[in-house]
């Protein structure tokens, strides 16, 4: 979560996040079963929707001026990356799963540093550390469950222990923290924000050891990750367009989001034929991976103007 939100959003994202840590600890078996609702729900209406405007940032990208075979190419070129990403995961899992978590970790570091640190030279390594902690937040310490899926994923064996993740998880988190020091340290950021990325980090740090592994991540990827990132968006857009309002947003959204969906919903029903010792829950990963893949890669290109 970046500081675009409204304080008062802001406070009810956390709030959120402190009752569904609360929720995990002492009811950590209804949220287990409740986690598939949690994830669909979070991914319709904020996830999803976040990416589904990409064409917008292409076309800002291309000064609003845009041929009809601009536009044609766009779309066999994002249509042809997920297919082409797809693919290369069947041949090369174990090397696309890398490629995926690397660019994801950039991806959630670059959303939450995004009006502190995007221009400057040592952003690339303190976003990746940052994104390292939330993805580590909710796979190491939920490594039984996530092991099976990495393993399905990969189509490997993974050999490491639930202690030896856990403790990985930890490294990782004071890692981050000494890295905020050091940024307040060297005047990057100051006080104010380096208490809020500590913050942040605690916060998360409780969600993500109370909570069932798709719980925390529908959680950090909906509220923290997802809906700042359409915030952002949104203001940019705003500014472009002054009347243009959260409902134009969800109106140039829904096609977008309509075809992920339908692209998901046939990803699944095909699973059993394409994936047939895979379970849902790992074909909605190598689906997620391929459609967030030219996300990401829009963004990183769209970043510099996006937010000025």
């Amino acid at each position: 979560m970046s500081t675009n939100l409204s304080p008062k959003i802001a406070s009810i994202v956390i709030i959120f996040t402190l009752v569904f840590a609360f929720l995990g600890y002492f009811f950590s078996d209804f949220l287990r079963e409740m986690q598939m609702q949690i994830l669909t729900l979070l991914l319709v209406t904020i996830g999803l929707p976040h990416g589904a405007t990409d064409y917008l940032l292409f076309k800002r990208g291309n000064k609003d001026k845009m041929t009809r075979k601009q536009i044609i190419r766009f779309f066999i070129s994002y249509v042809g990356t997920v297919i082409g990403f797809l693919l290369f995961w069947f041949i090369f899992p174990i090397c696309s799963f890398v490629v995926f978590i690397t660019i994801s970790a950039y991806h959630f570091g670059q959303s939450n540093w995004e009006s502190t640190l995007s221009v400057k030279a040592y952003s690339v390594i303190v976003n990746i550390l940052w994104g390292a902690f939330a993805i580590g937040g909710f796979i190491l310490w939920s490594w039984p469950e996530s092991k099976i899926i990495i393993e399905q994923v990969i189509g490997s064996p993974v050999e490491i222990s639930d202690e030896t993740s856990a403790n990985a998880q930890l490294i990782v988190i004071a890692v981050n923290c000494a890295v905020i020091l050091l940024l307040k340290l060297y005047k990057a950021i100051n006080k104010r924000q380096m208490w809020a990325e500590l913050g942040k980090i605690f916060i998360l740090s409780v969600l993500f050891y109370s909570t069932p592994m798709l719980v925390g991540f529908s959680i950090y990827f909906g509220l923290w990750h997802s809906l700042s990132s359409l915030n952002s968006q949104l203001n940019y857009y705003k500014r472009l367009w002054p009347s243009f309002n959260l409902k134009h947003y969800y109106l140039q959204a829904a096609p977008y989001t309509l075809l992920a969906l339908a692209g998901l919903c046939l990803m699944i029903l095909a699973h059993p034929v394409l994936l047939p010792d895979v379970s849902i829950i790992s074909t909605f990963v190598i689906f997620i991976a391929c459609v967030t893949l030219p996300h990401i890669f829009l963004v990183e290109e769209s970043y510099q103007h996006l937010y000025q």
